[in-house]
């Protein structure tokens, strides 16, 4: 028997003093290496800055990283609830940090589970709308208490580009990082991209890396 369901979403929106802003994008477009830079520029210009990143460094993170890695075996389906176990720790640490009026810097939030939630669901058609907004909502419905960022940056590269550049890196490889998989989390970014339209800052991170900065300095409004 099938159903109809339908429902909007609204998120809780940041209220406190300091500024929130996340850089997401697939594998080898770059966050790593932006959101440093960008708090290190920021914080020449004297701003207060606090850095994060997801997975974060903490037990559950680690955890995470090393399942990642294949150090750990888990199945696919724990991977969203892991991540949103290490976010609920990591959200009281950036609430914290936006109450004393600081900028919050995070690679990668919440809106990368969509994109790689989707992607590890067998069988998934992205032509299929009503199917991948399913799949969606009900990575997000573990996020509804969550603060959006004030601006989130997408890196945009093909997914070529990445594969080539996480190929290029010295750091460990990880599960997601070959091309079916990378392939399917950048349909799902486009998803959001589509969905969320207002959530997004595109940036071409094609681009040597001083410009990408650059692009992401001039947008930010403070």
């Amino acid at each position: 028997m099938n159903y109809h369901v339908s429902f909007d979403l609204d998120f809780k929106r940041n209220e406190y003093l300091g500024k929130f802003i996340v850089l997401e994008g697939i594998d080898g477009s770059g966050k790593t290496l932006q959101s440093q830079l960008l708090a290190q520029n920021l914080k020449n210009l004297g701003k207060k800055v606090y850095l994060t990143k997801n997975p974060t460094d903490g037990e559950i993170g680690r955890f995470i990283r090393s399942a990642l890695q294949g150090k750990v075996e888990i199945p696919l389906v724990s991977f969203q609830y892991l991540f949103s176990a290490d976010r609920q720790v990591q959200q009281l640490e950036v609430i914290e940090h936006l109450k004393l009026g600081e900028i919050v810097i995070s690679d990668r939030y919440f809106w990368s589970s969509v994109a790689y939630g989707v992607a590890d669901k067998d069988g998934i058609d992205y032509k299929n709308e009503v199917m991948v907004q399913t799949v969606a909502q009900s990575v997000l419905s573990m996020y509804n208490q969550f603060v959006v960022p004030d601006i989130t940056f997408y890196l945009n590269v093909p997914v070529e580009t990445g594969l080539s550049r996480r190929h290029d890196s010295a750091k460990e490889k990880e599960l997601y990082e070959n091309l079916e998989k990378m392939e399917k989390a950048e349909k799902g970014y486009q998803w959001l991209l589509q969905e969320f339209p207002k959530e997004f800052t595109i940036v071409d991170a094609q681009k040597p890396a001083e410009e990408v900065q650059l692009a992401l300095l001039k947008t930010l409004w403070f």
